[in-house]
C-alpha cells in the first residue's frame, strides 16, 4: 500500500483539470491554501551530501527556517531541524539531527550553494463522502537559478500526492485511477537533479582524484598530457575557493594537484621536450612554495584542539595564546597567497601550461613520446618499486631522519604513478597495492610531519617570546607539546619496521612484479 508521497510531472499547470473527472463519484477535490517555497540546495564542493545518498535543502521562508536532509530513493530517510541562518560549516549549526549527520560526512568542508529553486504551490484536498481528507495534492510550478553560472529557467510542473495517515488504501486507489493519464508522468528525478540537468550540470562533477581511462597502446606523450590536463582542471577548479578561503580543503586540493603535476613531470621521463619540462617544473615548484605558508597555518589550526587534548587540562588551556598568534598571522599570509594567484606569473603559468597540453601532438622527437604508454609506465613504476625496496632495506635504527624522508618521497612518487596509470592494470590488484603504499606513507608521513611540527613550534615559541606574546605558562605548555610530538614521532619510527615488512612481504612483491616488471624481449642471434 502507498504510505509515502508520489510525484508526477504534469504536462501543464491546467492539466490538473484532467484529474477532476477521474475522482468524481468517489472523492471530491477542494481548494486548499497556496504558498511559495524558496529552496536553497547546499552541498560541499566535493558533493559529500549527494555521495551519501541525500540532498540538503534550506527553506529560508519557512516559519521558522528549516534545514531538510532528504534521502534519495523511495522511502529514504528525511531529517529536519530549525536553522535560522543558511549554514556554513556543519559545526556552526545548533545541535540537531541534520547537524549530526552533516558532521559525519562533511568533516571540515563548508556547505556551499549548488542550486536555488523558487516554487509556487497550489494545494488541493482529496475528500471522501464523509468529508474526510484522504490525501493532499500539491501542484508545483518551479523556477531554478544556478548560483555558479547565474542561469535561470523553468522546470516541469509537478503534482505531488501525499497520503493522509489511515487512508493509504484510498491513496493507492487514486494512483490506480490516474494510471495511464496522458497529462501525468511519474517523476523519477529529484527536483535538485532536474534543476542541475536544466542548468547543464551534473552532481558529483568534482573529485580531488581525477579518474583516467588510458589505452595501453596510446602514445605516451598524449596519455601523459591527458593526465596532466585533468590535474590542471582540478587545480583551477579550486582557485576561487582558495582565493575566498571558503575552507581549507580548497587550498589542500590545489596543492595536491600541483604536487602530482610536479611528480608526473619528474617521473614520466622522455615524453616531452626537456627544456619545456624544466621550465614548467620550476614554475610549479614556485606555486608549491607560495601556497605553503597558508597551508602550514591551516594544519596547525586544524590540529589545535588535538594539541590541547594531548596535554593535561591546565597545560592545554595555557596554549590558547599560541592559537591567537597563529590566527594573527593568517590574514597577512592569505593576502600574499591571493596576490600570488592574481599575479602575471601565475596567469602565464595557467595559460602556457594549458596551451602546451592542448597543442596537437608533435613529431616524436623525444625518447619516449611515441612509445606505448603501458611500456613507459611499466618501466617507470618498476624502477620506483625497486628504489623503494632498496631505500627501505637500507634503513637502520641509527639512520638519520633524512633517509626516511627520502624514502617517503620515493613512496609518494610510486603511489602517484600507480594511481595515474591504474586503468592500465587489473583494478583489484592495483587498488590493493595503492592501499599498501598508503599504509607505508601514513607511517613515514606521520614521522616526518611530527618532526616538522616540533621544529616549527620551537621557532614559534622563540618568536612569541621575542614579541612578548607568550607568558611563561604558555612557553612551558608549548615545551610540553613539543615533547609530546617528539614522543609520538619516536613511536612512528618504532612502527616503521613492521610496516615496511608488510611492503616487503613476498606475496606483495610478487604482485608488484606481475603487474609492473617490463617484459624483456629476447635477443635474437644470427643462425650459423
Amino acid at each position: 500500500m502507498i504510505d509515502i508521497e508520489i510525484v508526477y510531472w504534469i504536462s501543464n499547470p491546467a492539466g490538473i483539470a484532467a484529474i477532476a473527472p477521474l475522482v468524481q463519484g468517489r472523492w471530491r477535490l477542494t481548494e486548499g491554501s497556496a504558498e511559495t517555497l524558496n529552496r536553497g540546495y547546499l552541498d560541499t564542493f566535493d558533493w559529500s551530501v549527494y555521495l551519501a545518498g541525500a540532498t540538503l535543502e534550506w527553506r529560508s521562508a519557512a516559519p521558522p527556517p528549516v534545514l531538510i536532509w532528504s534521502g534519495l530513493g523511495r522511502g529514504a530517510e528525511t531529517l529536519v531541524q530549525v536553522a535560522p541562518e543558511e549554514p556554513g560549516f556543519p559545526g556552526d549549526l545548533p545541535p540537531g539531527p541534520v547537524q549530526s549527520r552533516l558532521s559525519e560526512i562533511a568533516g571540515i568542508r563548508r556547505l556551499v550553494p549548488v542550486m536555488g529553486i523558487h516554487t509556487r504551490v497550489r494545494h488541493l484536498n482529496l475528500c471522501n463522502p464523509r468529508d474526510q481528507t484522504v490525501a493532499r495534492l500539491g501542484l508545483e510550478e518551479s523556477r531554478f537559478r544556478d548560483p555558479r553560472s547565474g542561469a535561470t529557467g523553468d522546470l516541469r510542473p509537478r503534482l505531488r500526492i501525499l497520503p493522509v495517515r489511515g487512508h493509504a488504501r484510498e491513496a493507492e486507489a487514486l494512483r490506480d485511477a490516474l494510471a495511464g493519464l496522458s497529462e501525468l508522468e511519474p517523476a523519477d528525478s529529484p527536483l535538485l537533479l532536474e534543476a542541475l540537468a536544466a542548468a547543464g550540470r551534473q552532481p558529483a562533477d568534482y573529485s580531488s582524484k581525477p579518474a583516467y581511462s588510458l589505452e595501453p597502446q596510446a602514445r605516451a606523450d598524449l596519455a601523459t598530457g591527458e593526465i596532466l590536463l585533468a590535474l590542471l582542471n582540478t587545480l583551477e577548479a579550486n582557485l576561487d575557493g582558495t582565493r575566498a578561503n571558503l575552507d581549507s580543503e580548497f587550498l589542500h586540493d590545489l596543492r595536491v594537484a600541483t604536487r602530482r603535476t610536479r611528480s608526473a613531470l619528474g617521473q614520466v621521463r622522455g615524453v616531452f621536450p626537456e627544456d619545456q619540462v624544466t621550465h614548467f617544473k620550476e614554475e610549479f615548484a614556485w606555486l608549491q612554495q607560495v601556497t605553503g605558508p597558508v597551508r602550514d597555518l591551516d594544519v596547525y589550526l586544524l590540529a589545535f584542539d588535538s594539541y590541547r587534548q594531548a596535554l593535561p587540562a591546565p597545560l592545554g588551556a595555557d596554549l590558547e595564546p599560541l592559537r591567537e598568534f597563529l590566527q594573527s598571522s593568517y590574514a597577512g599570509e592569505q593576502e600574499r597567497l591571493v596576490q600570488a594567484l592574481d599575479s602575471d606569473r601565475f596567469t602565464r603559468l595557467q595559460t602556457d601550461w594549458r596551451a602546451f597540453l592542448e597543442a596537437p601532438a608533435a613529431a616524436p622527437d623525444t625518447p619516449n613520446g611515441a612509445r606505448p604508454i603501458k611500456e613507459v609506465a611499466d618501466r617507470r613504476i618498476w624502477a620506483l618499486v625497486r628504489r623503494v625496496r632498496r631505500e627501505g632495506r637500507a634503513i637502520r635504527p641509527e639512520s638519520p631522519p633524512q633517509d626516511l624522508h627520502e624514502l617517503r618521497k620515493s613512496c609518494k612518487k610510486l603511489r602517484y604513478l600507480i594511481e595515474f596509470f591504474q586503468s592500465l592494470y587489473p583494478k583489484e590488484q592495483s587498488r590493493a597495492l595503492i592501499a599498501l603504499m598508503k599504509d607505508l606513507l601514513d607511517n613515514l608521513g606521520g614521522y616526518q610531519d611530527l618532526a616538522v611540527q616540533a621544529a616549527h613550534l620551537r621557532d614559534l615559541a622563540q618568536r612569541m617570546s621575542d614579541a612578548g606574546a607568550a607568558s611563561p605558562p604558555t612557553l612551558l605548555a608549548m615545551g610540553a607539546l613539543i615533547g609530546n610530538l617528539l614522543e609520538r614521532q619516536q613511536q612512528a619510527r618504532e612502527a616503521f619496521d613492521p610496516v615496511f615488512a608488510e611492503y616487503q612481504d613476498r606475496a606483495n612483491q610478487r604482485a608488484f612484479r606481475s603487474l609492473f616488471r617490463p617484459v624483456r624481449t629476447p635477443v635474437r642471434t644470427a643462425s650459423k
